[in-house]
């Protein structure tokens, strides 16, 4: 018994030491991409905030120590995603590009390098912006993730 709860306490640091290299290589999240936003709830849970201001459009919105995200609906669903990650050091930052853009090319992705730090992604149904920027005041490496529903498929 006290076996498994080492085992678990050891998995539970691991999550927690690295949320940035796990969380930001999920390509999943793209597959939200058209579903109702009860879906990003499901998967995210209770957002740090909601705009329903406007009757044809949801803006769900989710923030850590680690990224901020929103999600933007209509009444198709989720139609544009943008994540900001951040990062302690440039290393973290590309190790986290370089993950992505692995996971992608395996899934047959097209990938193209706009400039360092500045990639296009296209696959099946969406197209994704992943862009590093340094912010000087925070000290802190941003990873910029964009995606949009696409209709060429």
């Amino acid at each position: 018994m006290k076996t498994v709860i080492k085992i678990l306490g050891f998995a539970l640091l691991f999550l927690i030491a690295l949320p940035n290299v796990l969380f930001s290589q999920d390509t999943t999240i793209c597959h939200l991409l058209g579903k109702n936003t009860q879906a990003v709830v499901n998967k995210y849970g209770k957002p740090l905030h909601q705009d329903k201001s406007d009757p044809t459009m949801e803006c769900t919105f989710y923030q850590s120590k680690t990224s901020r995200m929103a999600f933007i609906a209509n009444k198709s669903g989720v139609y544009q995603i943008q994540v900001d990650y951040y990062y302690n050091s440039k290393d973290k930052a590309d190790d986290a590009i370089s993950g992505f853009l692995s996971t992608c090319g395996s899934k047959s992705m097209q990938i193209d390098t706009v400039n360092t730090g500045d990639y296009r992604i296209l696959g099946t149904g969406v197209r994704m912006s992943l862009t590093l920027f340094q912010n000087t005041y925070s000290k802190k490496y941003e990873v910029k993730f964009k995606a949009d529903k696409s209709e060429i498929q």
